[in-house]
């Protein structure tokens, strides 16, 4: 299992809200997708920095499902929609361990 986590900080002026709906829109429109998380930030930072503002967390069955998944002309688009609206954003792809 592949699993794909992005985070993102929302730009000045932008709405974390808009961000969310768009992720969003990905859920039920790429079949690809086997596991799907998303969560906002909540609650005061404390030592922990600027956090980011949310978080997104798939899992695919292979890399080639990733590669799917990145290619697909829906989340293209919804990637084209989304850049404008970050001032930042990380992204880490791993094979995840069953325990």
């Amino acid at each position: 299992m592949i699993r794909h986590v992005f985070s993102w900080r929302v730009a000045d002026g932008h709405s974390n809200d808009e961000v969310v709906e768009l992720l969003n829109t990905l859920r039920d429109a790429l079949p690809v997708i086997k596991y799907w998380e998303l969560g906002r930030h909540q609650g005061d930072p404390g030592d922990n920095g600027e956090p980011f503002d949310g978080v997104l967390i798939n899992d695919f069955d292979s890399w080639d499902d990733l590669e799917s998944y990145s290619k697909d002309p829906i989340h293209l688009d919804v990637v084209a929609r989304l850049l404008p609206l970050f001032a930042t954003r990380a992204v880490v792809d791993f094979v995840r361990e069953d325990n």
